[in-house]
């Protein structure tokens, strides 16, 4: 409906008379103005409330200016700051009262007295409040003050947080200098004891091997030595050994080859018998054939009877038999010439097959002898090379056997230098552990004096700048100057002053005087 509307009044000004953009004619639109009435109601208004604000708006912008422990309701409840809601329209009342004491409590001030009533400098209206001239002025400044008093709080603790948020940066800087100082001290140090160690190392490792070297060299001689004596001995052991099993070997072959010089001896008579016999019956064939030959020219002349020529074969057999022929007889009577010449070639038959015997024998003996020269030869030379490598052996084994022994006497001796030089090696590095220690111990304590006295120092500057900076006083200035002067002389003439810069030991801590001035700062500054 209309009632529910709210009336305005739009008026339209032209800036140019050419409608054009960006372009204003002032005295055209002053005259628009003046015309429409605008600069009168201007007047107008200014000349009794200049000045007005809407109820919420003030509420929100002026809620600062609340007295401390005034009654008052919260300003952020979301029905006050919907001014469509029902909740506004129903409790327009209570917001007008809340502005309107709002107002009295920051515009008390500018109240004036006309006619015996007292005239505030504001109006409450149904939805705005109307400000006399200078009251929103006024309510702005306190406003502006307040803000000003709050910004210097949020400054304050704003300027704190990044005071203190420098402060551990610089604190966290100083601790890594600090750190990589001490870290590149250590190191220095460090270096130079591990420069020490290798040095003192090296000349014990020196020393050692020089005396392991000349122990080696008299080994090696002494080894050298022996070797030659040893060598000595065993070339005459070997030159006696040598000569008794020539000796040995000599009785030994010749107790062998005696029985076998009796058999070729006798095989030697036995071949000189057969042959003997080869050579009788090569007579008696020749005497027989020279006495056919006789036989037979005797045989044209006479005629011999059987009785002779059986008598003269019987003796021929006999004489065959023996092993010397027998003188030949004297021939008796010629044999008949038919009866010698079958007995003859009997005869000649029966000694052909004797000779062939007898030589296929003597084939056979004469092959058997020279085989069994043969495996006598190899015995031999087996045996020779069976003594050679006993002989050889045995002395192999002497020469090791005294090498181990020569080497068990030097691992003995070498283990035990090694356990003398052991319990070198563990007290040394017992010596080195308590200088190591002992080095720690006063470096630490030379780091935490140097430290004590630079953080002294800081602390001390921090404290006479921040005095020199913040205090008014100029005596009081004057004595903190002359307290951090004393502080100095005293430190620099104390234990942990010009003589502990110089390498001489002091206490951490500080003297009395020290602590106490600087107890006097900390319970002065709180």
């Amino acid at each position: 409906s209309l009632g529910e509307t709210r009336t305005r009044y739009i008026r339209c000004i032209k800036p140019n008379k050419q409608k054009l953009p960006q372009v204003m004619e002032h005295l055209s639109t002053v005259e628009q103005l003046r015309c429409a009435g605008v600069v009168a109601a201007v007047t107008i208004s200014r000349s009794a409330f200049p000045n007005r604000l809407e109820h919420e708006l003030v509420l929100e912008r002026f809620k600062s200016l609340w007295t401390k422990g005034a009654h008052h309701e919260s300003i952020e409840n979301p029905s006050l700051q919907d001014s469509s809601s029902q909740f506004y329209e129903e409790n327009n009342a209570a917001i007008r009262v809340e502005v309107e004491n709002l107002l009295a409590t920051a515009l008390k001030s500018l109240e004036t007295k006309k006619a015996g009533k007292i005239v505030r400098a504001f109006v409450i209206g149904k939805t705005r409040a109307y400000f006399r001239s200078g009251a929103l002025e006024h309510l702005e400044a306190e406003r502006v003050r307040g803000l000003s008093k709050w910004a210097i709080e949020i400054q304050r603790i704003v300027r704190g947080h990044l005071a203190k948020k420098g402060f551990v940066r610089k604190r966290n800087a100083a601790i890594r200098a600090v750190a990589k100082m001490r870290m590149f001290l250590q190191r220095r140090r460090y270096l130079r004891i591990v420069g020490s160690a290798v040095r003192l190392q090296t000349w014990h490792r020196c020393n050692a091997a020089v005396v392991l070297v000349a122990q080696l060299r008299r080994n090696f001689n002494s080894t050298r030595i022996q070797a030659k004596w040893r060598q000595m001995v065993a070339l005459r052991s070997f030159v006696r050994c040598r000569a008794a099993a020539v000796l040995i070997q000599a009785n030994a072959r010749g107790a062998i080859q005696r029985p076998k010089y009796v058999i070729d001896i006798k095989n030697k008579k036995e071949e000189a018998k057969l042959e003997n016999q080869v050579v009788a019956l090569q007579r008696k064939l020749e005497e027989a054939e020279r006495r056919r030959v006789e036989a037979e020219e005797a045989a044209k002349r006479q005629q011999t009877t059987v009785v002779v020529v059986k008598e003269e074969s019987e003796e021929k057999k006999e004489a065959e038999k023996e092993p010397t022929p027998p003188p030949a007889p004297e021939p008796a009577v010629a044999p008949a010439t038919g009866e010698l010449t079958d007995q003859q070639k009997t005869l000649m038959d029966e000694s052909g097959k004797m000779l062939e015997y007898l030589r296929k024998e003597v084939f056979k003996l004469r092959s058997q002898n020279a085989q069994l020269r043969q495996d006598f030869d190899l015995l031999k030379e087996n045996n020779q090379r069976l003594m050679d490598a006993n002989a050889s052996a045995g002395a192999s084994f002497a020469a090791l056997n005294q090498h181990a022994k020569q080497l068990n006497k030097t691992n003995a001796k070498i283990m035990n230098e090694m356990q003398q030089y052991k319990s070198q090696v563990q007290r040394m590095n017992m010596l080195q552990v308590e200088a190591k220690e002992e080095l720690k111990m006063k470096q630490a304590t030379y780091i935490a004096e140097v430290h004590s006295r630079l953080q002294y120092q800081k602390t001390m500057g921090k404290i006479v700048d921040m005095i020199q900076e913040r205090c008014r006083d100029s005596r009081l200035v004057d004595d903190v100057l002359a307290l951090n002067d004393e502080c100095e002389s005293e430190y620099m003439s104390g234990p942990t002053g010009l003589d502990a810069a110089r390498g001489v030991g002091g206490s951490a801590n500080g003297p009395p005087s020290e602590r106490s001035v600087i107890g006097r700062f900390t319970s002065f500054f709180g």
